[in-house]
């Protein structure tokens, strides 16, 4: 398994102690930010994993931390699918 601290994700911080990944995404208004939230829901459900998550109007924060002790292969692709998410979500 890769150690924690050799995973990087574009865009997203990776802390070491806890380990995680997190990421700061904003939109237009509230309805990009739900409409965000809904997508990653569905993601988050198919994958069987769930991260935290903080929201205001404008703003999602997601912590995507290990389920086992460390960060591998499905933190990775969850968090690059919540990229993708929020890029078509911000493209319209």
């Amino acid at each position: 398994m890769v150690e924690t601290t050799d995973i990087q994700v574009d865009g997203w911080q990776t802390q070491k102690r806890p380990p995680m990944l997190i990421r700061k995404f904003e939109f237009e208004d509230y309805s990009q930010t739900r409409d965000f939230l809904d997508r990653l829901a569905e993601v988050s459900e198919e994958m069987g994993y769930h991260p935290s998550l903080q929201f205001d109007r404008t703003q999602v924060s997601v912590n995507v931390s290990p389920l086992e002790e460390t960060l591998g292969d499905l933190e990775v692709r969850f968090a690059k699918q919540a990229t993708e998410l929020a890029e078509k979500t911000q493209a319209g």
